[in-house]
């Protein structure tokens, strides 16, 4: 039996099989372990950051059999990996920049951290939502993008577009899906200072403190957001309040922030932190370093690592828009998000 195909028909084909070629050679794939970054239309500028302002997007595989396929097209990204791996294994995250008006009117920075992990056929998330200030947000920018997790029936979805901007909008909802509650107060309540806060486990009466952090930096120009300067002097000093900051939250900020390579931090890697152990990132007039409990060595990458915790991390951000509320106030600059 022969079918005989028009001519229009024919080209209708190859023009079906161009445009699903198209749509696959503009999917990014990423495999392996490591940290990938990939462009935003909506939460660089936010956040108010220099340099290469799309690529800011993130997605963190940790284990060297995940996988991760994202498809700006179509908004589509689609995490997958062996099902081996325990309860307790992080196998990646994904985290989206973008931004929403507060309640005093600002538009501030926004971003939502999805975290997975996969036991068997068994996938797991973690949802927090990192934000400067306190309370509900509302006209969310935010790439539409929905989340899903590749099982042997195929890809479910975990987060819709619209999901992810709810969740932003009401950051109350991450913290009824997170596994344990952060709270962030200034280090020293009678004297406040933006640049010097105080991160806490627990709510309430019964939350326990854990890490302090600090931000300094002589680089607030005019018009110049981004704290961590290549040419500037900046440090960023985190001190460990206790010694039950679990170990594999250490090992993971060690690792996307590109520091688990370092063997100053060797100790750190191993056994985590414990009470009263300092580390620092900084540069002098450029030049990088790093520090842990007054020890230092030469850090080429420090500019890089810090705006990537400054930009990533919801410490980093919190102390970003400190740093650019102070930059607006002593320059007389409108340091705010672009629209």
């Amino acid at each position: 039996m022969h079918i005989i195909l028009s001519a229009s028909f024919r080209r209708s084909l190859a023009c079906l099989a161009l445009l699903a070629l198209a749509g696959q050679a503009n999917a990014d794939a990423f495999s392996g372990r490591g940290v990938f970054h990939f462009a935003s239309a909506s939460g660089c500028a936010a956040a108010g950051f220099s340099g290469e302002a799309n690529d800011c997007n993130r997605i963190a595989l940790d284990v060297a059999d995940a996988r991760a396929t994202v498809d700006p097209q179509a908004h589509s990204i689609v995490i997958d990996a062996a099902a081996n791996h325990d309860s307790k294994t992080v196998i990646g995250d994904v985290l989206l920049h973008g931004s929403g008006i507060a309640s005093d009117g600002r538009r501030v920075p926004l971003s939502l951290q999805v975290l997975l992990r996969r036991s068997g056929k068994v996938w797991k998330s973690d949802t927090y939502v990192h934000a400067p200030v306190r309370g509900k947000f509302s006209d969310i920018r935010l790439d539409p993008y929905r989340i899903s997790v590749s099982e042997e029936a195929g890809e479910r979805l975990l987060f819709s577009a619209e999901q992810a901007r709810n969740v932003l909008a009401q950051p109350s909802i991450a913290k009824r899906l997170a596994s344990y509650f952060v709270q962030v107060r200034p280090s020293d309540v009678k004297h406040p200072q933006a640049d010097d806060i105080t991160i806490a486990l627990g709510l309430g009466k019964v939350s326990k403190a854990l890490m302090r952090a600090r931000f300094s930096s002589e680089s607030a120009k005019a018009g110049e957001l981004d704290p961590v300067s290549a040419q500037g002097t900046w440090n960023l000093n985190l001190q460990a309040l206790s010694g039950q900051i679990p170990l594999w939250v250490v090992q993971r900020q060690l690792f996307v922030f590109g520091l688990e390579d370092s063997p100053l931090l060797n100790e750190v890697r191993q056994r985590g932190l414990n009470k009263h152990d300092t580390l620092e990132l900084g540069a002098l007039n450029g030049q990088g370093y790093l520090r842990y409990n007054g020890r230092e060595e030469s850090f080429a990458q420090a500019n890089a690592a810090g705006s990537a915790f400054m930009r990533d991390s919801f410490i980093g951000l919190i102390l970003a828009w400190h740093h650019y509320q102070h930059a607006a106030k002593t320059t007389g600059a409108a340091v705010q998000p672009a629209p």
